[in-house]
């Protein structure tokens, strides 16, 4: 139960600090948007690559892998609002796609594809089963290869 209970307060943690890094990035320039969000979508690339070494090598511990999950749910909560007009190719160093803005309605389906699995993957963290947290966690990875290979350069 204190590993659920930690793993619960890390995502409500980083949920907060997400939210409040972008937010305070907006109001500067694109450039700092831009920075920012590279910075948080690492942390999820974090929490992909923590839960795999799990799933994989047994690396870590079942705590360990519900607090990547609550990572990775956190930055698929706040991640439609780190697109705003301008911050494309040929700002600063983006490597998102005009094509996010053009397709727009394509893209916010890719976000809400990614907010479902992660969310499915912070129960599925839950129950510690290492073969479902590695299917969910394939999902997951699918949902950010979909809007990769349609929106980042």
């Amino acid at each position: 139960m204190k590993h659920r209970f930690g793993a619960i307060a890390a995502g409500i943690i980083a949920a907060t600090s997400l939210t409040g890094f972008i937010v305070s990035a907006q109001a500067q320039d694109p450039t700092a948007v831009i920075e920012a969000r590279k910075a948080e979508l690492k942390k999820a690339g974090g929490g992909m690559k923590a839960i795999s070494g799990f799933v994989k090598d047994g690396n870590g511990t079942v705590a360990d892998v519900q607090a990547a999950a609550a990572t990775i749910e956190a930055v698929s909560k706040a991640f439609p609002d780190w697109w705003p007009a301008g911050t494309a190719i040929g700002v600063g160093k983006s490597e998102a796609k005009p094509e996010i803005w053009t397709n727009m309605a394509d893209f916010k389906a890719k976000t809400t594809a990614f907010q479902t699995e992660a969310a499915a993957l912070v129960t599925v963290a839950a129950g510690g089963d290492k073969a479902a947290i590695g299917a969910q966690l394939g999902k997951v990875g699918g949902t950010c290869k979909a809007c990769h290979d349609a929106y980042k350069s």
